[in-house]
């Protein structure tokens, strides 16, 4: 069961339902509308699902401003700094650390990060947030993400998050 949370938001009606869900399967598409809570909430209300255990989550975002602002609000509501449960990582600069269980990054730094390492180790999941923005860099990521999780990590999680996307 995801945990609970002050400030209730539109997402909330159907975190139950999406943990139940990648707790079997490896793969969804999750559509809210604009401001339902699916870039900060759905992250955090997954962390503790039993197939994250030790695991790190990544949020991929089109835009660094984005990145950020999505971590410090994250960060916020578990009542943290950035840097600590929950840290980012974009071009330029990041806040991670060893204590850092959920990563947003930016759609390039992931397509570095697998390219790095094929089978993500020590990732638990990886969300595409905005997909229906549509880029080089998240297509390649998710691409990448599928043959990881098709031909090395069928554990692997992938949850794409749009506002318009036909789910």
């Amino acid at each position: 069961m995801p945990r609970s949370f002050d400030t209730p938001l539109p997402i909330d009606a159907v975190l139950d339902d999406l943990a139940r869900t990648l707790d079997g399967h490896n793969a969804a598409v999750l559509v809210a509308p604009p401001g339902a809570g699916k870039t900060t909430r759905v992250p955090l209300a997954l962390l503790d699902a039993p197939w994250v255990r030790d695991k790190k989550i990544i949020v991929l975002e089109p835009r660094r401003i984005a990145a950020r602002a999505s971590a410090e609000r994250m960060a916020h509501t578990l009542g943290e700094k950035v840097g600590e449960t929950v840290g980012y990582r974009v071009r330029f600069g990041s806040k991670v650390s060893r204590a850092t269980r959920i990563e947003v990054v930016t759609e390039g730094i992931f397509s570095r990060q697998i390219l790095d390492d094929p089978e993500l180790n020590g990732v638990a999941a990886v969300l595409f947030d905005e997909f229906h923005e549509r880029s080089l860099d998240a297509d390649l990521g998710l691409a990448l993400a599928r043959d990881a999780q098709t031909g090395l990590r069928d554990d692997l999680r992938i949850l794409v998050m749009s506002a318009t996307l036909d789910g």
